[in-house]
């Protein structure tokens, strides 16, 4: 049978010496997709209904424990939800070290010194992974979970009503760190040097999530190994993403299609599959973007540790 796209077929996929249509420069994390419009945002999009307000919403799918949860802004026909659904892991690894390899292999310290405060996607993709967080969370006991944020930042999308009791962050700018408020603790940690949670003790999260930074992790074997040590049996691994990225950052098999949403989805689904083999279960994919059309599509792919 012929491997779906995005996966077996990663071997083949070479860096390019340009960023891939629609995409600028290094220096601001940019998209290919969007459709910006000053009409067509406002009264018109919603009276032709492409301002999401029609698309069926809300997926059930594993959460906390392998409990089941509603996800409410879920798109269930969405082809990234569905995207593992006629899917079959591969037996074996199936990326070569090229498909990690990145345009800029310079210091990865360099290229993150300077603290950006900023937000790397719009307001509405923002919305809606607060809304899927807050579905998940609240399956735990309130204020005794505990939450880890790898590749943080200034700010962690978390609900502002988030009551969880530890709130770890790691990321790579000190500045940025400190000035997370749902921040119980942070750490410095560049994890393409250095992979490994050692700062973290077996079973402690659980809660385990990264935003639209997966595809700047050129380890990622390692770095899901680590995420499954950490993590308490039963605890759920959350990865989100959308087509914004530093382009000459980001790994090479991710750029070449930064659309390629279910593409994207069973890439990081497959990680979880292999790290460890056998250590997750309840691997899911969910589309939540707020409108396909006019803002940043958020896609998210979960597994809870067996």
């Amino acid at each position: 049978s012929t491997p779906e796209r995005g996966v077996a077929s990663a071997r083949t996929v070479g860096i390019t010496s340009q960023p891939p249509q629609g995409v600028t420069g290094p220096s601001k994390d940019t998209n290919v997709g969007r459709k910006d419009s000053p009409v067509m945002a406002g009264g018109l999009a919603s009276l032709f209904g492409l301002d999401g307000s029609n698309i069926p919403r809300g997926v059930k799918m594993p959460g906390w424990q392998g409990k089941d949860v509603m996800i409410p802004n879920g798109i269930p026909n969405s082809k990234v939800t569905q995207a593992l659904k006629m899917f079959t892991f591969p037996t074996e690894w199936p990326f070569t070290p090229e498909d990690f390899t990145r345009f800029d292999e310079n210091d990865d310290g360099f290229f993150y010194d300077a603290p950006r405060f900023v937000t790397h996607i719009d307001d509405a993709a923002i919305n809606s992974i607060k809304t899927f967080y807050k579905a998940v969370f609240d399956q735990a006991p309130q204020g005794e979970y505990s939450v880890l944020d790898l590749c943080s930042s200034w700010i962690s999308h978390y609900p502002d009503d988030l009551n969880a009791k530890r709130v770890a962050i790691t990321g790579m700018n000190d500045a940025e760190l400190k000035s997370n408020k749902a921040a119980t603790d942070y750490s410095l940690k560049d994890l393409n040097n250095d992979p490994m949670l050692s700062q973290y003790e077996d079973n402690t999260f659980d809660f385990v999530t990264n935003v639209v930074s997966i595809d700047y992790l050129n380890k990622p074997k390692e770095i899901v190994s680590e995420v499954h040590r950490v993590m308490k049996p039963g605890g759920m691994a959350i990865f989100s993403f959308s087509n914004r990225c530093f382009f000459t950052k980001a790994i090479n098999i991710w750029i070449r299609d930064m659309n390629d949403g279910p593409g994207h989805c069973r890439i990081v689904a497959t990680y979880f599959n292999f790290a460890p083999a056998g250590g997750w279960k309840d691997i899911r994919c969910v589309d939540i973007s707020a409108n396909p059309v006019f803002s940043d599509p958020m896609w998210v792919v979960t597994a809870v540790k067996a």
